[in-house]
């Protein structure tokens, strides 16, 4: 059971703010643009990047499940319809750590609510970038394997309630990296998000598909 520390990764301003057309208006202004160019530097040393995770066999699959390991199901029709084939599931788990966010408190609480609310968007890239190392990860070890990995479905969406992460903990050393799940399925630290990718021959891979065609909320989603 895999954990992955002490690494990088990229930051860069004009991400955070990419695909929202109110937000890149604002970065025009130099005085939003200089408090998310000091948001960034703020975040580099609060960012703690972590990943653990774990592969388990798939057992079966039926509509609205698909088992895995000892017994336990994940709870999606999607991922039963698109994992139920593949032999086994790597659930990954990965966070920033607590400490953008306990900065972030600590400006809402002085009432600087702009340089929170900067903050607060850097941490989600930053979380996101994690992601991607972890999703790095899980392919290399499909390669090894000689199969491919999946597109990656994660507890939260439209077909995965949150409540999802807390199987997904039981399955992953989640603790070793500081991270546990709330009664509700939140993940605390809160920048922190989990997901399964099937390992197999014939997986749906990120060039054929996004885990965004399946959920019903895209549209409102500005990522």
């Amino acid at each position: 059971m895999p954990v992955l520390k002490e690494f990088t990764i990229p930051l860069d301003a004009t991400q955070a703010i990419q695909g929202s057309e109110f937000l890149s208006r604002l970065a025009e202004r130099p005085a939003w643009r200089e408090m998310y160019e000091s948001a960034l530097a703020e975040a580099r040393d609060l960012v703690r990047p972590a990943i653990a995770y774990a592969v388990h066999p798939v057992t079966g699959a039926d509509g609205e499940r698909l088992i895995i390991a000892d017994g336990q199901a994940l709870e999606s029709p999607v991922v039963a319809r698109l994992f139920g084939g593949a032999p086994e599931v790597a659930l990954a788990i990965f966070t920033i750590g607590p400490l953008l966010e306990e900065r972030v408190a600590e400006h809402q609480a002085v009432g600087d609510y702009p340089a929170g609310f900067a903050l607060d968007l850097i941490g989600a890239l930053a979380v996101n970038e994690v992601g991607q190392v972890a999703y790095r990860a899980i392919e290399g070890l499909a390669a090894s394997r000689g199969v491919r990995a999946s597109i990656p479905l994660n507890p939260g969406t439209s077909h995965w309630p949150l409540i999802g992460n807390r199987v997904l903990l039981e399955l992953i050393p989640a603790a070793e990296i500081g991270l546990e799940v709330l009664e509700s399925g939140l993940l605390r630290p809160f920048k922190s998000i989990s997901y399964a990718v099937a390992l197999g021959e014939d997986v749906l891979t990120p060039d054929q598909g996004s885990s965004c065609d399946y959920c019903d909320t895209r549209d409102l989603c500005r990522f």
